[in-house]
């Protein structure tokens, strides 16, 4: 036997122990049938509410659900997620045929994933499923889509 043997057997035989000591020292007490099905029913209702990221600390959104914005002419924004103590937002923003932004800096990094559509950044050509990532203080080229495009993004709003 090696020593998380000797562990083992010794955390066993002290849970054991624990038990007993405890039995020992306290008087069973009934429950009424009441109680005991409002407490199985609230664990039921917690497990459940987990398993469908219902509890805090989940967000969801539905595709029909949420306020599209207009940004800038041609161009509209959902927000999905901002912090308070960030200017970073997570946000769709949806492009309309023929839509131009100027290139620009970004004040913080920014992440997009081309969800529909096509977009060029300067030179550089998005396609559907394609990811881009700009780098803090970097500038891209001149924003534009023929196809109009829905986009997933990081960063800070450009409005």
């Amino acid at each position: 036997m090696n020593s998380n043997d000797d562990n083992n057997v010794m955390t066993d035989a002290l849970d054991a122990d624990v038990a007993a000591l405890l039995a020992e020292h306290h008087a069973s007490a009934t429950v009424p049938a009441a109680l005991k099905l409002r407490m199985r029913t609230a664990v039921l209702e917690k497990v459940a509410a987990e398993s469908a990221c219902l509890t805090p600390g989940f967000q969801t959104i539905r595709a029909a659900e949420g306020e599209w914005l207009q940004a800038v002419p041609g161009a509209a924004i959902k927000i999905l997620h901002q912090s308070a103590d960030s200017p970073v937002v997570t946000y769709l923003a949806r492009l309309e045929p023929g839509f131009e932004m100027p290139g620009h800096p970004h004040p913080y990094d920014e992440e997009c994933i081309m969800l529909e559509g096509e977009m060029w950044l300067g030179d550089l050509h998005l396609k559907a499923g394609d990811y881009h990532f700009a780098a803090k203080g970097v500038l891209h080229g001149k924003l534009r889509t023929e196809t109009g495009a829905l986009v997933f993004q990081k960063g800070v709003l450009p409005v």
